[in-house]
């Protein structure tokens, strides 16, 4: 009788949790991210080297530039 009793308990847990769940996923809003949006976004940072030490806005123009003529 006393494994009746633990397996009954036990399916009581398993069934708060699934219907606790539900309500947690029902709840709540789900945010959709960007690639689920339609569409993509790259983001590059320029970071001096020891060649450049410093990065200007020409230099950052530039790279944008010729990233663009590649993609299209």
């Amino acid at each position: 009788m006393g494994g009746r009793r633990r397996n009954l308990f036990v399916l009581l847990v398993v069934v708060a949790l699934c219907v606790l769940s539900a309500v947690v996923v029902a709840s709540k809003k789900t945010a959709l991210g960007l690639d689920l949006k339609g569409g993509t976004q790259l983001v590059y940072v320029a970071r001096p080297t020891a060649r450049e030490p410093i990065v200007t806005t020409d230099d950052i123009n530039r790279a944008i530039e010729i990233i663009r003529q590649r993609a299209d």
